[in-house]
């Protein structure tokens, strides 16, 4: 047993832990999965460019299970870690010698990339994926004239009647 004591505001402050070095951590580490191939889709959504990578694999034996994906990023290559845990004390599928296939699709995250041309790198298999620039969609203003109010009107007594913004009148308004 592990004991640590501080004192803080004049009080001492004591925490125990219970893990010794012999004691093994409740889940087993993850590790790499075998990935086969990697497809990259890059779509518009409202204006902003969003990635996903379509990966396909083999899981290391039938009791393996995809866990969450890292991803990070060092210059124009994202890594993309698509990752497998065999939970402890999980035993093997029946009837089932060779190793399952995996499909998945990630989404990657794009925050902070400027448009151009990155790679892909998912488990040392790569991929080039092109960013487009954002598109902001424009109003298109064809409200005709007649049936044109403001959006809103500022009333006081201190402050002149002001009108902006244009909305478009529907019948029964």
């Amino acid at each position: 047993m592990l004991f640590r004591y501080s004192i803080v505001g004049g009080f001492a402050l004591v925490l125990a832990s219970c893990q010794t070095a012999g004691n093994k951590p409740y889940a087993p580490p993850s590790r790499p999965a075998a990935v086969e191939s990697v497809e990259i889709m890059v779509r518009d959504f409202h204006g902003r460019p969003e990635a996903f990578a379509k990966v396909k694999g083999t899981l290391s034996t039938s009791a393996a299970q995809l866990v969450d994906s890292k991803q990070s990023r060092e210059g124009n290559v994202l890594y993309l870690e698509v990752l497998e845990q065999t939970p402890r004390g999980a035993a093997l599928v029946a009837g089932i010698t060779e190793s399952p296939e995996f499909e998945r699709t990630i989404p990657l995250e794009l925050l902070g990339l400027l448009p151009g041309t990155y790679i892909v790198n998912t488990n040392g298999i790569e991929a080039e994926m092109e960013v487009p620039s954002m598109r902001a969609t424009a109003f298109s203003g064809e409200i005709p004239t007649s049936q044109q109010r403001p959006a809103y009107r500022i009333v006081d007594e201190f402050i002149p009647i002001e009108e902006s913004g244009l909305v478009s009148e529907e019948p029964g308004m």
